[in-house]
């Protein structure tokens, strides 16, 4: 009787969510409808909460509320709304979000293109701050609601270190990293900055802080002291900020949307304007440019989600989204669409190869956005053609490897292990020993060769002297300007001038005939119920939201980038 009941119960979980909550969805991709082709429309663009390069593959929002913009949905929304003689105003709504300063450049960029072709912009946002007001200044107008602030207090780089916390829990990090600007393994075992990571903190910073002294003086046409003189303050009320020159004016957003209603325009949000305008899909016919997402800590198998980094952009995943664009005879060229800090040494590699492969039978060109460093700069030196915006973070082209020795914290909580191996190596990498000197020894000659291969196959691909690509090697991050013009990426620019570039090099006249796709392909409400480790992705989402967003501080009051 018992085990019926439960069998009733089950049925009808599994028909609550196979049946009632994909139809509440229709029903609400369905309830929205487009103007009619004579009426105006104002489109509302949205900037917030985590801002990824590309839907991710494992997000909740997918299931509950409204979908969480990110930047390639954003792309496509501008650049469909410049064609589209329908769209009067583009009202650029800004908020508190995980976009960095690559990605604030490219989305300046686009709405100044937007404003050239005739439309225009209005930027709407209650908190602005440092490379979000880059964005905001692109537009022709830019507002905030009186309770409002504006944060531009100049560049600053935060890091973090533990080593002091190992020490007292009785940690021994056992560390080997190529080169001494590899910054990130300080993290482990200083407690504070090297002199080394000091000085390309400071070189990043200058150049990050240069641009966009430049870039906001002309937008808001005036001169560079005068920024200066903004920044030296820092803070402004939206008053304050308008008073000085720094905004357009100061309403709230109901008096902003009683404008559009005067002009009886419509505001149409930018999903539903996607969802009336469908983007180009890997199997529809004519020619195609495929761009294909590298986003997240790069790892070994499938892409997914991880407590501690968040998504991850899974070898397995990248390279057959690879093999699907290059086996298809529509796709006349590739663009690799990175956002990366690295990761997984091999898992880099495999993708570097397949875009090896892919590079032999069409052009592939490299997109970098906020980041593609490390194993994110792995995956695009083999590619055709490198575009970085300018303030990308690239290079990084070292490595780290070793282990932590816990045997001092097992001590101090009671533990004690008994380990045995047959072999002179077989407990290489035991967490309860340091290295001896002679495993040392052949970790460091095999790190050392695979820097070396690294270094070797990078001269190779972008024509320059082993020696040079040392000199700029050795754990060194550059941004994309200044990576330009070192050698190590080819271009500045977005997403769109990558893919003009791998039109040109495919030999197409018109890249206006093309259509984008972009893979992997998004999952279905289904396919992402019924996917494995799902239940295991929403735990660890929500376990990361408590910790990471829930319980930090909502927006700190400073610019700032951490290396």
């Amino acid at each position: 009787m018992e085990r019926s009941r439960a069998r009733i119960l089950l049925i009808i979980f599994l028909l609550f969510f196979l049946i009632v909550v994909p139809a509440i969805a229709l029903i609400g991709v369905f309830s929205f409808k487009l103007p009619a082709g004579d009426e105006r429309m104002a489109l509302v663009v949205r900037v917030q909460g985590e801002f990824p390069d590309y839907p991710p593959g494992f997000s909740p929002d997918i299931f509950f509320g409204q979908k969480e913009p990110n930047m390639t949905d954003l792309l496509i929304c501008l650049e469909q709304a410049e064609k589209d003689d329908r769209v009067e105003t583009v009202v650029l709504r800004l908020f508190p979000s995980g976009a960095g300063a690559a990605k604030c450049e490219e989305l300046s960029s686009a709405i100044f293109r937007l404003r050239m072709s005739g439309k225009l912009v209005i930027a709407f946002s209650p908190i602005l701050v440092g490379s979000h007001y880059i964005a905001a200044t692109a537009a022709d107008s830019l507002f905030m609601p009186p309770s409002g602030y504006l944060v531009i207090p100049g560049a600053a780089s935060s890091a973090m270190f533990m080593r002091g916390t190992f020490d007292k829990l009785g940690i021994k990090p056992n560390i080997h990293r190529i080169g001494e600007y590899k910054s990130a393994a300080e993290a482990l075992t200083e407690t504070k900055r090297s002199p080394a990571s000091r000085e390309m903190a400071e070189w990043i910073l200058e150049d990050r802080f240069s641009r966009f002294v430049e870039t906001v003086a002309e937008r808001r046409q005036t001169d560079t002291e005068t920024v200066n003189g903004w920044i030296d303050r820092g803070i402004f009320s939206p008053q304050r900020a308008y008073d000085n020159g720094l905004i357009d004016g100061v309403r709230f957003w109901d008096q902003l949307e009683a404008v559009f209603e005067d002009q009886e325009m419509h505001l149409v949000d930018m999903y539903d304007y996607l969802e009336g305008r469908a983007a180009g899909y890997i199997e529809a016919l004519g020619p195609k440019v495929a761009v294909v997402h590298v986003q997240g800590m790069i790892v070994s198998g499938q892409s997914g989600f991880d407590m501690m980094n968040g998504n991850t952009a899974g070898s397995e995943t990248v390279i057959a989204s690879l093999r699907k664009a290059r086996d298809n005879t529509t796709v006349k060229a590739v663009v690799l669409r990175v956002d990366s800090p690295g990761g997984d040494a091999f898992a880099g590699d495999m993708i570097s190869r397949e875009v090896q492969l892919t590079s032999r039978v069409k052009p592939v060109v490299v997109s970098m956005s906020d980041v593609a460093a490390s194993g994110g700069y792995q995956v695009a030196y083999r590619a055709d053609k490198i575009v970085a915006l300018p303030g990308s973070i690239t290079g990084s082209i070292g490595s780290i490897t070793g282990k932590m020795n816990f045997r001092g914290f097992y001590n101090m909580i009671g533990v004690t292990k008994d380990e045995i191996g047959i072999g002179d190596k077989a407990l290489i990498f035991s967490d309860y020993r340091d290295f001896t000197e002679e495993e040392l020894r052949v970790i460091e000659e095999e790190h050392y060769a695979f820097y070396f291969r690294w270094i070797e196959d990078v001269a190779l691909y972008r024509d320059m002297r082993i020696g040079q690509v040392d000199s700029l090697a050795r754990g060194r991050v550059w941004t994309g300007e200044q990576a330009a013009g070192l050698g190590l990426v080819d271009e500045t620019g977005g997403l769109r001038h990558a893919v003009e570039i791998a039109c040109q090099l495919a030999d197409i006249d018109d890249p206006s005939s093309i259509t984008v796709v972009h893979l992997p392909k998004r999952k279905t409400f289904l396919q992402s119920l019924l996917s494995r480790g799902f239940l295991q992705n929403m735990f660890a989402y929500n376990l990361r939201t408590l910790i990471y967003r829930d319980l930090a501080p909502r927006e700190p009051l400073f610019f700032r980038h951490e290396l």
